[in-house]
């Protein structure tokens, strides 16, 4: 006898609808029989990809397909359940540690870290743009400042980005949340010419006085000089060769490359570079000697190296026994220590020879070892001149009485 027909709906004693008949969960995707009824096949959606599993029958295919979707799927060993936490920990250790350098690693193990507890227990597949959003405003909500929670976001991007490339999400929910407004900073300080003289002679009394005088005269990055050695440099001749530099990975310093290509290579030293090194040279000297045993050796790429800026005992040197050295030295010469710092002397050497001198951006950029001549701009804290003399010269060729 034939089945009677039923209607799709499912209803309670009241008559609202409580379930619909043979209609898939959101997600589930759907099961339908194959091969003329042979077989039957479920399948599922796994972020922008469709899978499908295939068994004797309809219930053998649901339970093939629930116990597919439980397993880590293709995507790199991802699967629903992965969490933000645990898609950030592999792309540090996969993507990010490959591609950056050492410093920026440790600033990236930071962020991941900040992320906070609620957030990196969230899965991927569960992130939604109000999700981020309220995210941001509970960082700020606990103190944190607007750059600081930008920041963060930034990293989360990068983080979601990945899971969209391994196919785990379809689209970057963090680009559809608003960042944070960031007020920009005031611009920071840079010396005039007679100030950084006069901080430079000040500092002649320190045992750091050569690494501030390249940082005045030079506008090397702080980590290029701290990576210095001995073999780098050919005082006859006034030349050194930047080939790596002193960073802290977030753990500890470690020496590796330089920040960019731009730094790397020859370097003429002005002359009073030289006396100073030469000093620095003597003085080390009297220092190994006094430590005997004590003094310790450095290695890079598998090679002994004897580097030019150590402590007593010839350990690394971190940036702010030289910042300390740049703020005695600056009371000393009766300037305001506020605001300097080892990146100062970029940005005053930088404002000093495009405003005041009005030497080529471009000639300026290479001379402190800039990648690109957009950068070296950012570093302008003064145009001297550079106006009034653009004006006279449009004057002289352009103007018609």
């Amino acid at each position: 006898m034939p089945r009677a027909p039923r209607g799709k709906q499912v209803r309670d004693t009241d008559g609202h609808v409580v379930s619909v008949r043979a209609k898939a969960a959101n997600g589930e995707g759907s099961v339908y029989a194959v091969e003329g009824g042979a077989r039957w096949r479920a399948t599922w959606h796994d972020g922008p990809t469709r899978r499908y599993v295939s068994a004797p029958t309809r219930e053998k295919a649901i339970a093939k397909r629930a116990e597919a979707m439980a397993r880590p799927t293709r995507s790199g060993g991802f699967g629903k359940t992965t969490t933000v936490g645990e898609l950030a920990t592999w792309w540090l250790d996969n993507l990010a540690r490959h591609r950056v350098r050492p410093s920026s690693l440790g600033r990236y193990r930071d962020r991941v870290k900040r992320i906070g507890p609620e957030l990196s227990a969230t899965r991927v597949t569960a992130l939604r743009p109000e999700t981020v959003t309220e995210w941001q405003t509970r960082l700020l909500d606990e103190g944190l400042a607007p750059k600081t929670v930008s920041d963060l976001r930034v990293l989360l991007r990068q983080v979601i980005a990945t899971a969209v490339d391994v196919g785990l999400v379809g689209a970057n929910v963090v680009d559809r949340a608003r960042p944070p407004k960031v007020t920009p900073k005031r611009p920071r300080r840079a010396l005039t010419v007679d100030e950084s003289r006069g901080l430079i002679t000040a500092a002649d009394l320190d045992r750091y006085a050569a690494a501030v005088a390249i940082l005045f005269v030079q506008g090397w990055r702080i980590s290029e000089v701290l990576g210095l050695a001995w073999a780098d440099v050919d005082l006859d001749a006034g030349v050194a060769t930047v080939r790596r530099a002193l960073v802290h990975d977030g753990q500890a310093l470690r020496l590796g490359p330089p920040k960019t290509a731009g730094a790397l290579g020859h370097h003429q030293l002005a002359p009073g570079i030289v006396t100073r090194l030469r000093a620095r040279r003597a003085a080390q000297i009297t220092e190994r000697l006094a430590a005997g045993a004590a003094w310790q050796t450095h290695h890079y790429d598998g090679a002994p190296l004897e580097l030019i800026f150590t402590n007593h005992t010839g350990g690394l040197v971190q940036r702010q026994a030289i910042t300390r050295a740049i703020t005695t030295a600056a009371i000393a010469a009766g300037l305001e220590p506020t605001g300097l710092a080892t990146h100062t002397g970029r940005r005053s050497v930088v404002t000093a020879l495009y405003g005041t001198e009005g030497l080529d951006l471009a000639d300026v950029g290479r001379y402190v070892g800039h990648a690109s001549p957009a950068t070296t701009a950012l570093y302008v804290r003064g145009l001297g001149t550079r106006p009034q003399n653009t004006a006279d010269a449009a004057a002289r060729r352009l103007d018609v009485q």
